[in-house]
């Protein structure tokens, strides 16, 4: 389902204080900071390519501090996808149970899909093409996680059919591919261009819908 500004809110570079006292740092400001420039590093040269003695740099801190707050490396990655997906489900959820008519409702499952991916690309990059490096088990728990965010996708095209709005596509092949074309925003997309994030997702809906919609 990523970037020199990976979401609309600068992020101090925690470089700039690493002389500084930082006993009374909260542990989940440091986490979140870690996290932070895991995504960066992770979207920019590929998780495999990354070192804690990178991430250590990037943070301003020893690498044998890493330990203190994530185990392993895979542990911040896991907690990046799984921050990601709970973003998505939160945002995308209740529309999908709304009383929206079928189009309607997709549209507005599309906007929401995009702004919650160009709200921080770094991380959205590594949601969608990272994961693949995850440990097989969870790697296992991913694709569950996955397969129902595009259930909300698939049984809206699918019930879409069956009312004779959409052309007659194999739901899960259409849901596939709508949600690809929609990822791809999140290495693409340039906060500094001409177009919102939710202008963005506005005409990725009104694109992809065009190509849904039955015509005769």
């Amino acid at each position: 389902m990523p970037i020199p500004s990976p979401s609309s809110t600068p992020t101090p570079d925690p470089r700039s204080d690493r002389g500084a006292e930082r006993g009374s740092e909260r542990p989940a400001d440091r986490k979140r900071q870690i996290l932070h420039q895991a995504a960066l590093l992770f979207s920019r040269e590929g998780y495999q390519a990354t070192s804690m003695r990178a991430l250590a740099e990037a943070v301003g801190i020893e690498a044998a501090s890493l330990y203190s707050h994530y185990p392993s490396k895979e542990a911040m990655l896991q907690a990046i996808a799984w921050q990601c997906a709970d973003d998505f489900f939160t945002t995308v959820e209740p529309i999908a149970r709304s009383p929206l008519n079928v189009r309607a409702r997709l549209k507005a499952m599309i906007i929401a899909h995009v702004e919650v991916l160009l709200r921080n690309q770094a991380a959205s990059a590594v949601f969608t093409d990272e994961w693949r490096h995850l440990s097989p088990q969870l790697r296992s728990e991913y694709a569950e996680l996955r397969d129902r965010y595009e259930r909300y996708f698939r049984e809206l095209i699918h019930q879409g059919i069956v009312e004779n709005l959409f052309r007659n596509a194999e739901p899960k092949y259409a849901a596939l591919i709508l949600l690809a074309a929609l990822n791809g925003t999140a290495r693409w997309y340039r906060p500094d261009g001409p177009m919102t994030a939710t202008e963005t997702g506005e005409l990725m809906a009104a694109l992809l819908l065009e190509g849904l919609i039955r015509t005769v």
